[in-house]
Order: C-alpha cells, then structure tokens, then sequence
C-alpha cells in the first residue's frame, strides 16, 4: 500500500464526523434494540476521538517554539503509547504550564465519560444468582450500564468530548471567540451563531 499523507487533523475529523453521524442515527432510530448499540459506540468513539486529538495536537505543538521543553517527554509517552489518563493528567501541564481541573466542570465530565466507556469495554460478565417462585437462574450479568444508554447519552458524550477539546484550547490561551473556529478546524463542527 502506497503511504498516504494527509493534514494533521484529518483523523479528528473522520471521528467526530462518524460520531455526529451515528448521533444523528441514535435520534432518529426506532429501533428501541439498536439504541443502546450505537450509544455505545458514541461513548468509545468519543473517547477515542479525544485521545486522537490530545495525540495529534500535542505532537504539533511542540515543534513550536514555545512548547519544544516538553518534545521529549511528550515523544517519549507517544511512543510508549501511554494512557490516556497520563495524557490527560500530565500534558497540559508538561507543555502548557496548565492544567485541566478533573474533580469539576468538564473535566470532571469527560472522566466520568471515560469510566463509562470503560464499564463498556471492558465489560465482564458477574455471575448473579436469580431465585423467583422456587426457580433459581444461575450466571446472569449484570447488563445495568449498557441498557440505561440512550439517544441521550449519546448526544452528550459528543458535547462532553467537543467541551473538553474546546477547554484544551482554553488553556492554550486562545481567545473565547476563536474557540468555536478551533473547534471547527479540528473537529468538523461548523460554528452556529446567534444573533
């Protein structure tokens, strides 16, 4: 296969766009079954989208003059493919001098986002026990996290994902009204405006 080049936020785009799309699915679609299915995959793919974009856009800051102090330490967690907690935690403040407040406000929303795509997929089966009128079912799982998702939940893993990208750009010191723009350019989401 011949090696394709491409902009550095093109891999954000295709996410979030295949996120706004299967949000737009969870919406519309009748299918009561099919709902917690695609709001499943809303929850992992905004994750996802979150951490492709801290890995593409921290990888290109800091080819930039101010932010070159921390080029090692950022190639090194590229690399070694390092979590996305670490990621969360440390690189903001590594190549920023600022960090994201992860116990309030979006912070504390995409964390709670990411524990919830993680009961997802690293879903395991428990071994419940069921005894009603002298019949006993053995090895039932526990389904509770999966079947409470919903077009809701969906929707707001996107705004959850999108917010947290836009407080990226907030520490990087870029200015309220370019953040909708910024947003724009490295997620697809074309800016509305109210008059």
């Amino acid at each position: 296969m011949d090696k394709t080049l491409s902009s550095p936020n093109r891999m954000v785009w295709q996410y979030f766009n295949a996120l706004r799309r299967l949000c737009y699915r969870v919406v519309t679609n009748e299918n009561k079954a099919e709902i917690p299915q695609d709001a499943t995959l809303c929850v992992i793919l905004a994750v996802t989208g979150v951490e492709i974009f801290l890995n593409t856009y921290f990888r290109i800051m800091i080819n930039e003059e101010p932010y070159e102090h921390a080029k090692e330490h950022i190639l090194n967690d590229l690399a070694r493919q390092a979590s996305l907690d670490k990621k969360i935690k440390e690189w903001p403040d590594k190549v920023l001098g600022k960090s994201i407040q992860l116990d309030s406000g979006v912070g504390l929303e995409f964390t709670n986002l990411k524990k919830l795509r993680n009961k997802l997929i690293h879903f395991s089966s428990d071994y419940e026990i069921f005894k009603f009128s002298g019949v006993t079912i053995n090895g039932l799982a526990d389904t509770t996290v999966y079947d409470s998702l919903d077009a809701n939940s969906a929707l707001k893993a996107l705004e959850t994902a999108e917010k947290f990208i836009c407080e990226i750009f907030r520490l990087r010191g870029i200015e309220e009204a370019n953040i909708c723009h910024a947003l724009h350019s490295w997620t697809g989401k074309v800016p509305t405006y109210s008059k």
